[in-house]
């Protein structure tokens, strides 16, 4: 077997790869508003929701033309909050020397919730960014919970802690049965 690792924005290196030619894409983009790594332009910054799935529904259309017509894309996504540090900063940062955490300091509207949201307000982006890929085309075959069996965050006086994240079956035609019968097929099952 082969690898090949290729490093730079999704958005730009999904083009340079030939069409129909991946099987499988295993995907965990940056959630929205979780760590700013100094790059500019990177995904999971941009100051509203709408804005954060769009350019998601931006890099899902740069990897259409590499799929085989039977690929299987598997998207890991957490849930965040409208306002706050969204898991990090503080004492926790500087105990920890987190340089993904060092920009968020200085970012305007870190703390504040973005227009059309309110303070504490879940913002539901796992299933928006989902609906939305499925209204751009895409075919949404599943939804797994990844039970993390504890709890991600710390815990809070006005809702329990989270412990799950959501993993979307994506597939890029109505009929993945136009695959080989030699190759393998990675079911939801396997998975559990």
């Amino acid at each position: 077997m082969t690898v090949t690792i290729l490093k730079g924005d999704c958005r730009e290196v999904l083009r340079t790869l030939p069409d129909g030619s991946v099987h499988c894409v295993v995907t965990s983009p940056p959630y929205w508003r979780q760590r700013d790594y100094g790059i500019a332009e990177q995904l999971g910054m941009e100051p509203h929701p709408a804005e954060y799935i769009s350019a998601l529904l931006d890099a899902f259309a740069a990897m259409r033309p590499a799929l085989r017509a039977d690929a299987t894309i598997w998207l890991n996504i957490g849930e965040k909050w409208a306002s706050g540090g969204n898991g990090g900063g503080g004492s926790l940062m500087a105990k920890r020397r987190d340089i993904a955490w060092a920009h968020a300091r200085n970012a305007r509207g870190w703390r504040s919730p973005p227009a059309g949201y309110k303070d504490k307000d879940m913002v539901g982006a796992p299933w928006a960014v989902a609906l939305a890929l499925r209204a751009a085309g895409w075919w949404l075959r599943q939804c797994v919970i990844w039970d993390k069996g504890v709890a991600t965050e710390p815990a809070r006086v006005d809702r329990p802690s989270i412990s799950h994240e959501y993993l979307f079956q994506l597939g890029n035609t109505a009929n993945p049965a136009t695959r080989d019968p030699g190759e393998p097929w990675f079911a939801s099952s396997v998975w559990t």
